[in-house]
């Protein structure tokens, strides 16, 4: 059968329809194809844009952290310097002013035997200091003429004198008065207490207020009970645990491994 020009022309339309579709199609896959492409770039971008914002952040973060962990060590080590040096300086008034008293006992019980062999003839009076224990306060004797005519001060100018002579004085008093009291409740911390220069070395719970005058080592645990108050100078070092219920005052003091204190009550620190 011969066909028309007519249906021959249909099939070439519909052949040629088929064929747009199909490229129509394709098209239409590659746009999405390449709009997904594009938006998966767009979304890799905002995350790396992210990372690199969170990798800053955190580099400075850091880099602050530093800063003030650095400002913090330099001021404590000027705190420890300063403490050392002040402690240097009272070891050495003390010293002086211990060389000082005896100097002028010696100097005292030598005038008072030259004065007994000149009246061996008369009859000796009891003196009041005399039997008096050593320590008493009556036994310490520290004169301005003794004083400013010690080899170590004669040369020193007058207000120099005059500030150590007042020094010496309440040092005096105070040492009388830590002799006195050296076996009171206050400066005793029980039985059981292994105290040795400053370190603790065994676990112990305080049961009354106490002062830590000098620089201490805890290397065990330490608990303080509750309405107990433990008051701390110099530089308390915590190898080992503080348990606090009770006050921790370390206004005037410098603590090394603070984070060694479990603080159930009231702890006090200076800036």
């Amino acid at each position: 059968m011969i066909r028309s020009f007519k249906d021959k022309l249909k099939v070439k339309q519909e052949a040629y329809e088929a064929k747009q579709q199909v490229l129509a199609e394709q098209a239409e896959q590659a746009r999405v194809k390449h709009e997904w492409e594009k938006f998966d770039q767009e979304q890799h971008a905002e995350q790396a844009h992210a990372q690199h914002v969170l990798m800053e952040e955190a580099a400075r973060k850091e880099q602050e952290y530093l800063k003030q962990k650095r400002m913090q060590d330099e001021k404590n080590r000027i705190r420890i310097e300063e403490f050392e040096a002040w402690k240097v300086d009272e070891l050495a008034k003390v010293d002086l002013s211990k060389k000082i008293i005896a100097e002028g006992k010696i100097a005292d019980s030598d005038r008072y035997i030259a004065q007994s062999k000149q009246k061996s003839k008369i009859k000796k009076k009891r003196r009041v200091n005399e039997g008096a224990a050593m320590n008493a306060a009556s036994t310490w004797q520290l004169t301005w003429k003794s004083f400013s005519t010690h080899p170590d001060v004669i040369d020193l100018p007058m207000s120099e004198k005059i500030r150590l002579y007042k020094s010496a004085e309440s040092r005096q008093v105070d040492r009388l008065n830590y002799y006195a009291n050296l076996h009171s409740v206050q400066n005793s911390l029980g039985a059981g207490f292994e105290w040795e220069d400053g370190i603790l070395s065994e676990d112990y719970i305080l049961h009354i207020d106490t002062t830590f005058y000098k620089s201490v080592v805890i290397n065990s645990t330490l608990v303080v009970n509750s309405g107990v108050t433990l008051k701390v100078f110099g530089v308390l070092t915590i190898n080992g645990s503080i348990t606090n219920n009770g006050t921790i005052d370390a206004t005037d003091a410098i603590i090394v491994n603070n984070e060694n204190i479990i603080n159930n009550g009231n702890l006090i620190v200076g800036d």
